[in-house]
């Protein structure tokens, strides 16, 4: 069931066979996994059905130095289905590549293989209603070309690697349902976890202290707890419990919170081709499920290790940096709606501030769209249709054909590095008293090589093959220079906090996700995950849920 937890008496004991923090895909994935299992469990989301202000402030925090990553509030929603309710549903599965030990990458290997996760990441495209787990173009569209440009791919690029999109699944509302029937499952909404009790021999752990408000504190004691509230919040809650063991749970050999990692993604370049209309797999494409895919630009295992680079992909996408040098109706409409519908939500103060510093962009793209608006009538009516009359929507609006301005968007994998960490900050803490977190992300120069390395290979391949030339502005030059300039987001990649090894000299986390040394405490979510391949995480956040769910079903019928 589904319950409010402010009604939860001060000093109350709660007891279950398990206990979940969190409240996104990872969190509902486990408790999803005991519906049936006739096991008690309780889940502490950490917020209520809407993103509050109370829920913002507790995720603030500090950034060294400043600048270097967005603040740590903007992009995390501490609230029930967490970031599933505002995703783009976009899922792929990670590479073979991803799992191995690679002698150009610092502290790359896990202790799984994606073999074994192949069951899971079926399981997981399912339940993100993303069809059928079939990422390979050539057996999904059998009667289109493989290559998203005939003749492009070589030993350096494939572009048969699909991503699926969800409809977007928002997995509390999905999965609503099934929780609130079910009898032995209890979401505490409201409820935040705001310390882990260890047992004085500090091998075990004996309860979580929750609140709804500060002062209002009641208990909960299960035979095993998750950390599932993401991979700031679970090194926050391990490193914050200091009153048994000094150091934090899990962190005797000082790793929790380090490895921190993300992805660097952005626009460099766009291509001009000699024939737009001519074998070009541009558009989004439905496979036999009304699935919408789309095709990328793989850059080989073999290139990454003959480059000795990170994994990375690009596709051709529209500018994101707001920039109106595109001149084309339907791509300026999408910049003004993020632009004006993004600085309403954060209020009317935040809104003006964001006009009136970026006038001179938002009257040039007004201009554009009124001299050319009748031009994107049926785009409009087309985006509109799917947003409202179908139950899947088109995840993005790309520019037309027509235009024959094809932006090259990449993302790369972010190499794991022993220094790129978050910390407590001992300075500030939250209404609850717990401390806030630092972050120090850290990039290595293996990190700009990657996108330098990419774009050159990109830009030598279209020429040479003669499919279209490949222009860079003067800010794309300056930025290939110098990528470390770049501004950089985690757009909520929050990856690598508590990673997963063979040992605890090298990680927080066993293969099983359980934290060394502590028989009951186990972590979800992407803090787990050694490497990040280039991946949006969510589907492996969910695949691991599943896996880490039959893992503890298991240990418990045992």
């Amino acid at each position: 069931m589904i319950e409010d937890a402010t009604t939860i008496a001060a000093g109350t004991c709660l007891e279950a066979d398990l206990c979940i923090i969190g409240g996104g895909a990872a969190a509902i994935t486990l408790a999803l996994g005991y519906l049936d299992s006739g096991r008690s469990v309780i889940v502490i989301p950490g917020g209520g059905p809407n993103q509050s202000a109370f829920g913002i402030d507790l995720y603030r925090g500090a950034v060294s130095p400043q600048g270097s990553h967005e603040p740590l509030e903007e992009n995390r929603l501490r609230m029930w289905g967490g970031t599933t309710t505002v995703w783009g549903g976009r899922c792929i599965p990670f590479d073979p590549i991803d799992f191995e030990k690679r002698d150009w990458m610092p502290n790359s290997g896990w202790p799984v293989g994606l073999e074994e996760l192949d069951p899971y990441i079926s399981r997981a495209t399912e339940m993100s209603e993303a069809g059928e787990a079939n990422y390979d173009a050539r057996s999904v569209f059998p009667r289109t070309e493989p290559e998203i440009l005939t003749g492009f791919d070589d030993e350096d690029f494939v572009s048969w690697p699909l991503e699926r999109w969800s409809v977007p699944t928002d997995f509390s509302k999905r999965y609503k349902a099934e929780l609130e029937s079910a009898p032995n499952v209890r979401v505490l909404l409201h409820a935040h976890a705001i310390h882990l009790q260890l047992e004085d021999s500090g091998d075990s752990l004996e309860s979580v202290k929750v609140a709804c408000t500060p002062g209002q504190d009641f208990w909960v004691k299960s035979r095993d707890t998750v950390l599932a509230c993401g991979a700031l919040e679970n090194a926050r809650l391990l490193l914050a419990a200091r009153d048994v063991l000094p150091e934090g749970i899990g962190n005797k050999n000082d790793l929790v919170g380090r490895y921190y990692q993300s992805h660097r993604f952005g626009v460099c370049g766009h291509v001009e081709l000699k024939n737009p209309d001519r074998n070009f797999i541009y558009d989004f494409e439905k496979d036999a499920e009304g699935v919408y895919c789309r095709r990328r630009f793989w850059l080989t295992p073999e290139a990454q290790e003959k480059h000795q680079v990170c994994n990375v992909v690009g596709f051709f996408f529209r500018t994101v940096s707001g920039s109106s040098e595109h001149r084309n109706a339907m791509v300026s409409t999408v910049l003004l709606a993020k632009m004006v519908l993004g600085g309403a939500r954060k209020g009317p103060r935040r809104l003006f501030e964001i006009l009136k510093d970026q006038r001179m962009e938002f009257l040039t793209h007004l201009k554009i769209v009124i001299m050319d608006g009748p031009s994107i009538f049926g785009q409009l009516a087309a985006v509109a249709y799917t947003r409202f009359f179908q139950k899947r929507r088109l995840p993005m609006v790309l520019p037309p054909k027509k235009v024959n301005r094809f932006p090259l968007f990449f993302q790369t994998e972010h190499a794991p590095l022993h220094d790129s960490r978050v910390l407590l900050d001992e300075s500030s803490v939250d209404e609850f008293g717990m401390p806030r977190l630092e972050a120090r992300i850290k990039f290595g120069e293996i990190d700009y090589r990657t996108i330098t390395t990419y774009i050159s290979l990109f830009k030598k391949r279209i020429e040479n093959t003669g499919l279209g030339t490949f222009h860079l502005s003067t800010t794309d030059q300056q930025f290939l220079e110098n990528p470390e300039k770049q501004r950089f987001n985690s757009n909520s990649h929050n990856i690598g906090t508590t990673r997963m090894s063979n040992g605890p000299e090298s990680g927080v986390v066993d293969k099983d996700c359980k934290v060394y040394s502590v028989a009951n405490l186990y972590v979800a979510g992407s803090s787990v995950f050694p490497t990040s391949g280039h991946a949006n995480p969510t589907l492996m956040i969910i695949a691991f849920s599943l896996r880490l769910a039959d893992h503890l079903a298991a240990k418990h019928t045992r």
